[in-house]
């Protein structure tokens, strides 16, 4: 059972986030990489949304965690207007597309495909659990078209041998993770290989936060090399 208690989430404002959004970007005006803004509904949404349309204000890369799902409520339309990547999980994702006639709510790749109608400029990253994730991701050309790439932790991490205690927390480590290797220049489909990678070190601990490993922790397969990153970047 996962017991939610606001508190101090419930008590943050438009104004808030508009007044730290702003002090980030100026205070990370002089990065190689885009700051990036991540929002989930642990916050009110009318605040969730504000923070969005603040981050693309200042022209960071915005990811939008639809966490919890809603629930008796419909999503503002702004949320995907306002996002370059949405990650929902295979539930959250059914549940976005709630009422879409056009699609089977088995056909995940096609559930996503349809958040780009909706407004979402860049990706759709689908977290699958085990199966690590579906990225959907829009061509850069002119053909509108999209390109899908699943992918999963490397094979290789040391923890792929022990035995899976808690899973509570692992979509957040996910999200966390690829905006942090996101951050560091690597592309898409090699960030959320590593995030893959990051919430599967979390789910073979107890706890949620205190599940995620810290850079010193991450094994070799996870961590990003200054020549990776320049290699990325170069590539973009």
């Amino acid at each position: 059972m996962i017991i939610v208690v606001p508190g101090a989430n419930h008590a943050l404002t438009s104004s808030d986030v508009r007044t730290a959004i702003t002090s980030m970007a100026d205070d990370d005006s002089s990065s190689k990489c885009p700051m990036t803004v991540v929002v989930q509904l642990e916050i009110k949404p009318e605040v969730a949304l504000e923070a969005l349309k603040v981050a693309k204000e200042v022209g960071a890369t915005t990811i939008f965690n639809p966490a919890p799902a809603p629930e008796g409520w419909e999503l503002d339309a702004d949320f995907y207007k306002y996002s370059d990547i949405v990650i929902p999980n295979e539930t959250e994702l059914r549940s976005l597309c709630r009422g879409e006639e056009s699609v089977e709510t088995d056909d995940e790749e096609a559930m996503a495909r349809t958040l780009f109608a909706r407004g979402v400029s860049k990706a759709v990253i689908v977290t699958l659990g085990a199966r690590g994730a579906m990225v959907v991701s829009k061509c850069d050309d002119v053909s509108g078209g999209t390109s899908t790439e699943f992918v999963c932790a490397p094979p290789e991490l040391p923890c792929n041998s022990d035995p899976v205690v808690d899973t509570v927390g692992a979509g957040d480590s996910f999200c966390g993770s690829l905006s942090a290797y996101l951050s560091a220049g690597l592309s898409l489909g090699e960030a959320a290989t590593k995030a893959c990678g990051v919430a599967s070190m979390s789910v073979r601990k107890r706890g949620a936060q205190s599940s995620y490993p810290s850079a010193a922790e991450l094994p070799d397969a996870l961590k990003v090399t200054a020549a990776s990153a320049e290699v990325a970047m170069a590539e973009k």
